[in-house]
């Protein structure tokens, strides 16, 4: 990326300040209207380069760098780290107090909060479900460990229990001691929050299922004591491009029934739901009531750390 920018003494510095690739040419207020991950990012190169000294990004900025999940759309201020005790705004910038004791991570060229820092500063600020979508992906270490994990349990503890604000810190925790790397997906994740909030006992993760003529797969999660497989996919997955191949959408189906029939020849009963339950508690909770899972949201709750 070559960057181009008007004299430092120029009043019109920031506004005119480009990013230059082949065929392409943009602004800071045009990628504010343009929320692609690949512009938030370029967004905050451009922010970066028009800093006397470089800033440190924090919360959604950070999580932005570091690829982490986010539910919803990052808010369109960019959040940074500096000196005082109280964070304050201006002209779009968050400015957060921050602890000079810690350095900084480097990522794609930017100084940012670590990955268990972002993590912690998020699910403080955030619900206990996004949470557990960005503290699993920072966890994750892959379906078959080809990926190294951002961040260890210990890491994110360590920083939530660093975090000033009594409630934040709370809430951190109990994400922290819930996240589970082995979350394949955001669904995934979301779903066993949800889960969790409505009550439900805690399923085994990734569980793989053997019949007389061997594997047969894995299934999210897994209630053996009900005899209950769960899958967070619905009918979605078989229209991703890694599951297809070259396959068509009935093949693929074909293949997902004959599997589940294994499955279920194994004495696991499979439930599935989508985005439109996984996402809510309350839909969460209706429908594993409705499939005969037992619910306590008051015990779970008082689990999790999160109060009655």
């Amino acid at each position: 990326m070559t960057v181009i920018t008007s004299p430092l003494n120029s009043p019109t510095r920031r506004a005119h300040l480009r990013a230059v690739e082949p065929g392409r040419q943009t602004n800071l207020h045009r990628i504010v209207r343009d929320r692609s991950r690949r512009d938030q990012l370029e967004r905050l190169r451009l922010f970066a380069a028009t800093r006397a000294s470089p800033p440190v990004f924090a919360y959604w900025s950070a999580a932005v760098i570091h690829d982490l999940p986010l539910l919803h759309s990052p808010p369109r201020t960019i959040h940074v780290l500096a000196s005082g005790s109280r964070a304050r705004a201006a002209q779009g910038v968050v400015m957060h107090p921050g602890r000079v004791d810690v350095p900084p991570a480097l990522r794609r060229g930017l100084r940012v909060t670590s990955p268990a820092q972002t993590v912690a500063a998020l699910a403080g600020r955030t619900s206990f479900v996004d949470g557990v979508v960005i503290a699993d992906r920072a966890l994750a270490a892959g379906a078959f460990g080809e990926r190294t994990p951002l961040a260890t349990r210990a890491e994110i503890v360590a920083s939530a229990e660093a975090l000033p604000d009594a409630a934040e810190r709370s809430r951190a925790l109990a994400v922290a001691r819930f996240a589970d790397g082995r979350a394949e997906s955001p669904l995934e994740s979301v779903s066993r929050a949800t889960m969790a909030l409505a009550g439900a006992p805690p399923p085994d993760l990734q569980v793989a299922v053997h019949d007389l003529f061997g594997l047969v797969g894995r299934v999210d999660f897994c209630w053996a004591g009900l005899a209950l497989a769960g899958e967070a996919d619905g009918a979605a997955k078989l229209l991703h491009p890694v599951f297809r191949g070259s396959r068509d959408g009935w093949e693929l189906l074909e293949e997902r029934t004959r599997r589940q029939e294994r499955i279920e020849s194994a004495g696991l009963r499979v439930i599935r739901w989508r985005w439109e339950t996984g996402r809510r508690v309350d839909r969460m909770r209706e429908f594993l009531a409705r499939e005969g899972v037992p619910l306590d949201s008051r015990a779970r709750r008082e689990e999790l750390g999160l109060g009655a």
